[in-house]
């Protein structure tokens, strides 16, 4: 069952599917079988389980989940989005800003 946000760093409480956003693993593991009197493991055989992540609002917002072997899932930050804001187009200019200027803010 989940408790918390698999970030580490985040203390925040699994409440609801509502909220945040939840990861579905599938992950084989090797079987231990008897061979010859002594338990080895065998690739052969494995057993699929089903693992659930689930990242709250803020943190999904930033980070997602990846599988890295030997250290299992681990937050990675989400890439960069545009945060440019849309374009204005001149036929929606609010009325008292038509000066015949204007102002560019932000870089291209």
């Amino acid at each position: 069952m989940l408790h918390k946000c698999a970030n580490p760093t985040c203390p925040r409480p699994f409440r609801s599917l509502n909220d945040g956003k939840l990861f579905l693993i599938e992950i084989d593991h090797p079987v231990a079988v008897p061979h010859n009197g002594a338990t080895t493991l065998r690739k052969e055989r494995s057993a699929r389980r089903m693992e659930r992540y689930w990242l709250c609002d803020d943190c999904s917002s930033l980070l997602t989940l990846t599988f890295q072997r030997g250290r299992g899932m681990v937050t990675v930050p989400l890439p960069v989005r545009n945060t440019l804001p849309p374009a204005l187009h001149l036929t929606h200019v609010p009325p008292g800003t038509r000066s015949g200027r204007v102002e560019l803010k932000g870089t291209l």
